[in-house]
């Protein structure tokens, strides 16, 4: 059966995600092709690269507008390929604004091209209104999240949960006492992991007032701080920030998940960051914070009170969250110590967390994945 497939991953996780899938879908047919929207994980599953979104960095309609003329090209490129190329399907992972809207053009160029979303746009938590556009363009969803198929059934969207694919990833390389002398870690030490983001936009956000925070509490606790930077930003951008202040922290590449295991409590930028931490038992706090432009445009739409993933898929608070003024120096600093200077409250956020892991299913969603996408394409042959 040789098949090609367009991919639309946009974000350095779907990137991730998206090169796992490829890799089971190769597996099951070795023959098909794939070709799009990627990075270099998707590179190295064997797609064919046209635009990487990822080195771009862009987290709301302000910092969109300067690159628009880039996307809009992209759009049209991939557009032109339904002709060039002859996709059999299009496969598209989250990034909602540039994909729903490129499955409406797709749509109305091609009536009967059929569209896979894998990852869905999260509607259930603000703008719930684009489940109505997902029901006119997406043939299939493939969910992550158990409580996204009723969600979907209601708006009669076909869809079928497949897990997470975090789970296949997030695991420890050593034990973790083995983990923290490897990182240089002593038994009267706090590990802090900070990770503040993928994104240059969050670096800007994230860093100035955290680092305030971190340098007054390493001057009061013997608090060692790794910072895991995201393949998608260079050590130099991120050095121009530390340089700025006196806390000690040290920059690490490669070994998140061993961070995130080894780790006392964390300093999270909200996103995957925060689940892949929960998944890990990571006691944290997670700040959220956008431009203000993007916060009042997108609050109207937002249907849900937490903004951390571990909240609300446990639907609960379990992990504080600093949103928009909270995330300055003071709120930080004060939030930290709470989990530096109480075990118990440590220990029982950590316990709450790992309940997470057992909500999301089993180690096989990009398996189960791809079965979809294989039984899919040969519902069409």
């Amino acid at each position: 059966m040789n098949k090609k497939i367009m991919v639309v991953a946009g974000e350095a996780s779907a990137d991730l995600h998206a090169s796992s899938l490829v890799i089971h879908l190769k597996k099951l047919n070795p023959e098909i092709q794939v070709y799009g929207v990627g990075g270099e994980n998707l590179k190295k599953a064997g797609a064919d690269i046209w635009f990487d979104f990822s080195k771009i960095g862009v987290v709301g309609i302000w910092e969109v507008l300067p690159k628009l003329k880039f996307f809009l090209s992209a759009r049209q490129k991939l557009l032109e390929s339904l002709e060039t190329e002859n996709p059999d399907m299009v496969l598209l992972l989250d990034l909602p604004d540039f994909n729903l809207n490129l499955a409406k053009k797709i749509k109305q160029k091609s009536p009967s091209q059929k569209i896979v979303y894998y990852i869905s746009p999260q509607v259930w938590a603000w703008r719930r209104g684009r489940v109505q556009t997902i029901k006119r363009y997406i043939d299939l969803m493939l969910v992550i999240f158990p409580f996204e198929v009723e969600f979907y059934q209601q708006a009669g969207v076909p869809v079928k949960f497949v897990g997470h694919p975090l789970l296949e990833r997030v695991q420890p390389s050593k034990d973790r006492e083995s983990l923290r002398k490897e990182l240089g870690i002593s038994s009267e030490e706090f590990l802090l992991a900070f990770l503040p983001g993928s994104r240059r936009e969050e670096l800007a956000i994230y860093l100035p007032p955290s680092l305030s925070a971190l340098e007054r509490l390493q001057a009061e606790f013997p608090l060692k701080i790794m910072l895991a930077r995201a393949s998608t930003l260079d050590e130099e951008m991120i050095n121009s920030y530390l340089k700025k202040s006196r806390a000690k922290i040290e920059i690490i590449s490669d070994k998140t998940y061993d961070l995130l295991f080894a780790g006392d409590l964390g300093l999270i930028g909200s996103g995957t960051a925060t689940l892949e931490s929960a998944l890990a038992g990571l006691p944290m706090i997670i700040l959220a914070r956008t431009r203000w432009l993007n916060y009042f445009l997108a609050r109207p739409f937002i249907h849900t009170k937490f903004y951390g993933l571990p909240n609300l898929i446990a639907e609960k608070k379990i992990v504080p969250e600093l949103v928009m003024t909270k995330v300055n120096p003071q709120t930080i600093y004060f939030e930290l110590k709470k989990l530096l200077i109480s075990s118990g409250l440590r220990e029982e956020m950590r316990f709450q967390l790992l309940k997470i892991r057992k909500l999301l299913g089993t180690k096989k969603a990009s398996e189960l994945a791809g079965k979809a996408i294989i039984e899919s394409l040969k519902s069409q042959a």
